[in-house]
């Protein structure tokens, strides 16, 4: 419940005090932390990022964007409850400040800005159902159950609640999950009989075919759905597979077409190619002297058979095993990084963040390793899993580096499941989804993901021909049908003129998938071409590929053609050479999520030329300072915006300009100021683990700053101890000074020996060892030697 005197801000500035308030609204809801050391998923909370703290880029109240249900690390099903009203999470399909359920779907993606998935929804209610007619998606009230938050409980891979508390007639639903599983347990308490419905055509975005057959004698209901259009793609649909399985005779059942009950009917079948395909299946059960109704439901992106096999991940064990299965699960995922000591909230804080950056992308591939492919052919992975639904644009700032650090087996899989995308589908994706391209969000960030976990150390996959599907998206036009995908859409007009001229602009990315080879964001489109050549010049130099190496990297340095030499600002610019009339700083147009001011610093692969181009280091430090005086104030503003990604990399710019502990300071009002490990704790959307990302390697005071490198900037730890799990070993992060009020480094020592550069190489920590902070309250001169400052990558 909400405090009736907690208040939420409006405004993306002035926010400093957000966390704090949230914090005081919800602080109820979790009980207390040890003092030192713990497992982090017994502080985790699947909570944090179903309310709003602020509007996000697209005015939305509720920019979390996550879900509360049961699931596994990376797993394929999340099993969560969905809430119903004008303020609804669409994207989490739940709103913690909702005051009814209207039920329980299968499947989810976290942190996203649009709406996808959500498949099956199930409604569990007490008594029969009544009339001749139903509509299981009718949000109506007579199809809606209250619930309440003392009545609630979510932890990594549970979730539970009572439906209708207080009343006669409730209903208590505990859900958990396996990898492809999602398991339920529905107690009915008060009722002669009890109801579960299954809608096959209920998936948040609509179904063009939904399909299900009862089994009374298997004690099953199989079905398919077909549904998709991730962010309104007009091309994009996903087929999904579920067998569901009961752990008792079906009772009565039936099955629903349109809006007509037909009782006793053991098949429905519908097909819309306007999306509205409705039919599901239903089973009564006399709950006089049985009150529970355990269902097992079995998921797969390749076949009924698949997701009929895949049940053998749930066979068995009861439902209290399962659910202690997943917790084990979590617990050694989450056992990679351990944090003691500083102040409870933020432990928390930090436990939350590193559950929401472990829960995508998901797995596609059933238990035998076959996976439907971008051809939509059946394919086979031998010895690795095959990922989906990888968020490129975002996660490559954060989540990415942080996988390829802690989970590099991980890593490596995903990279190689990139790379059988551009194999199948014929480039390489850049926000794919089930088996599915899309054009969703600019760039081409696949090249960064790759890139980075290469430089990181990773190698299990096959670098050669990530290389080579890099190189061809970045040369040549690569289209594929699957989507109606182009990896660089505006690739003619950079190469010819070195930037993508602003009459291709569309104005956001709704437009961008009416008009398929037309950026939206042409200014930032460009930016994110010239960091995507760095990091393939990257590779290629690490492949001892030279001469690609040398091309892409002269093409790095395309960034300046944005720079308008008369005030040393980014622009979009016209195909004849002028940069575009009545510019100003805070406007969106050209840009994505952002504007000029905010993209302005988004050059982190040469922060040295980019100081050059404002006029210098005093110039650029005196716009940064400015720049920082809001920290998340939304893309209308000319200040930063940390609850979106393209601010995520510029407080690190101040180790290139020898003012370390300005960076210290920022990102240290950023994590106790702007997140909270409550429903309202995230600055923004997670955009699958992003945000929480961001948040986990700041606390850490290691953060990757240069995508495609494993530099990292070295910040102020938050806490006073933590350790890394990492492949060659553990590393030790020490800093017994260590606390929300003293951010600034006073000194710091690797394995013993002074450091007095901010900054670090990864493959010199592989290994393990031992890192130890001196920390203190005023600002100090550590790290400020500009001789000593972090590589900038000038062609």
């Amino acid at each position: 419940m909400r405090s009736k005197s907690c208040k939420r801000s409006r405004r993306g500035g002035g926010l400093a005090a957000l966390g704090a308030a949230a914090a005081s609204c919800f602080v109820f809801l979790l009980p207390s932390a040890p003092a030192g050391a713990a497992d982090l998923v017994d502080l985790a909370s699947p909570l944090v990022g179903t309310a709003g703290s602020a509007t996000d880029h697209a005015g939305d109240p509720d920019p979390g964007g996550t879900f509360p249900g049961a699931t596994m690390p990376f797993g394929m099903v999340g099993f969560s409850p969905d809430t119903w009203s004008h303020r609804t999470n669409l994207r989490g399909g739940y709103t913690y400040y909702e005051k009814q359920i209207k039920d329980f779907t299968i499947t989810q993606f976290s942190g996203a800005g649009c709406a996808i998935y959500q498949d099956l929804p199930i409604v569990a209610r007490p008594g029969t159902l009544n009339g001749p007619e139903v509509d299981a998606n009718d949000w109506r009230p007579r199809y809606l159950q209250r619930f309440d938050h003392k009545h609630e409980q979510a932890s990594p891979g549970y979730y539970g609640v009572t439906l209708n508390p207080g009343r006669k007639r409730q209903v208590r639903a505990d859900l958990t999950a396996t990898r492809r599983n999602a398991i339920g347990r529905f107690t009915f308490k008060g009722s002669r009989a009890g109801t579960l419905t299954f809608d096959a055509g209920g998936s948040r975005m609509g179904n063009h075919d939904a399909r299900v057959r009862i089994n009374p004698k298997r004690r099953e209901i199989s079905g398919t759905s077909v549904s998709g259009h991730f962010c309104f793609e007009p091309t994009s649909t996903y087929r999904i597979h579920y067998v569901i399985k009961f752990d008792r005779p079906l009772g009565r059942y039936g099955t629903w077409r349109r809006t007509k009950l037909r009782r006793g009917s053991k098949r429905a079948a519908e097909h819309s190619s306007g999306g509205y395909a409705r039919a599901g299946a239903y089973v009564t059960f006399d709950t006089r002297r049985r009150r529970s109704v355990k269902v097992r439901i079995g998921l797969s992106f390749v076949s009924l058979a698949g997701a009929r096999a895949n049940l053998r991940e749930s066979r068995g064990p009861s439902f209290a095993k399962l659910r202690s299965r997943a917790r084990q699960a979590w617990q050694k995922e989450m056992g990679a990084i351990r944090v003691s000591g500083g102040k409870d909230d933020d432990r928390r804080t930090f436990a939350s963040a590193l559950y929401h950056s472990l829960l995508e992308p998901s797995i596609a591939s059933d238990l035998d390793g076959r996976y439907l492919g971008m051809d939509g052919k059946v394919h086979r992975s031998k010895d690795r899993l095959h990922y989906t639904d990888i968020s490129g644009w975002d996660v490559y700032r954060s989540q990415f580096p942080l996988l390829a650090m802690i989970k590099p087996k991980v890593a490596a899989d995903i990279a190689e499941s990139l790379v059988d995308d551009a194999r199948q589908g014929g480039c390489l994706p850049r926000w794919p989804y089930a088996n599915q391209n899309t054009n969703v969000m600019v760039g081409d960030p696949s090249d960064q993901m790759i890139a980075t976990i290469h430089a990181l150390g990773v190698r299990d996959f096959d670098a050669e021909a990530a290389l080579a599907a890099m190189v061809k998206g970045g040369s040549e036009r690569c289209h594929s049908d699957n989507g109606d995908y182009t990896e660089r859409e505006a690739l003619d007009d950079y190469l010819r003129l070195g930037y993508v001229p602003q009459e291709r602009n569309v104005d956001d990315m709704i437009h961008s998938q009416l008009k398929r080879d037309e950026p939206w964001g042409t200014a930032s489109t460009t930016l994110e071409y010239a960091l995507a050549d760095f990091t393939i010049s990257r590779l290629a130099a690490a492949l001892g590929r030279d001469d690609i190496a040398a091309e892409f990297a002269t093409r790095s340095g395309n960034w300046r053609n944005l720079v308008d030499p008369a005030t040393g600002e980014m622009k979009p610019r016209l195909g004849t050479g002028s940069f575009i009339p009545d510019f100003t700083p805070a406007s969106k147009d050209g840009w994505v999520e952002g504007n000029s001011a905010q993209y302005n610093w988004f050059v982190p692969q040469d922060p040295d030329g980019l100081f050059e181009s404002m006029g210098g280091r005093e110039q650029a430090t005196a716009r940064l300072d400015q720049f920082f005086t809001q920290l998340n104030a939304g893309q209308g503003s000319p200040f930063a915006y940390v609850g979106n990604e393209p601010t995520m990399l510029t407080p690190w710019l101040y180790d290139w300009l020898g003012l370390p502990s300005r960076a210290q300071k920022v990102v240290r009002d950023m994590l106790v100021g702007h997140f909270a490990p409550t429903p309202a704790g995230l600055p923004g959307n997670d955009d699958g683990g992003t945000t929480s990302a961001w948040y986990v390697l700041s606390a850490l005071g290691l953060y990757p700053a240069v995508p495609g490198t494993d530099v990292l900037a070295t910040g102020s730890p938050l806490f006073p101890d933590a350790r890394l799990r990492l492949a060659g070993g553990e590393l030790e992060l020490s800093a017994p000074e260590a606390a929300r009020e003293r951010p600034y480094v006073a000194g710091m020592t690797v394995d013993g020996k002074p450091q007095t550069a901010p900054w670090l190489r990864f493959a010199d920590l592989a290994g393990g060892g031992r890192i130890a902070w001196q920390m203190t309250d005023a600002p100090t001169a550590w790290g400020s030697d500009p001789g000593q400052a972090p590589p900038s990558y000038s062609p």
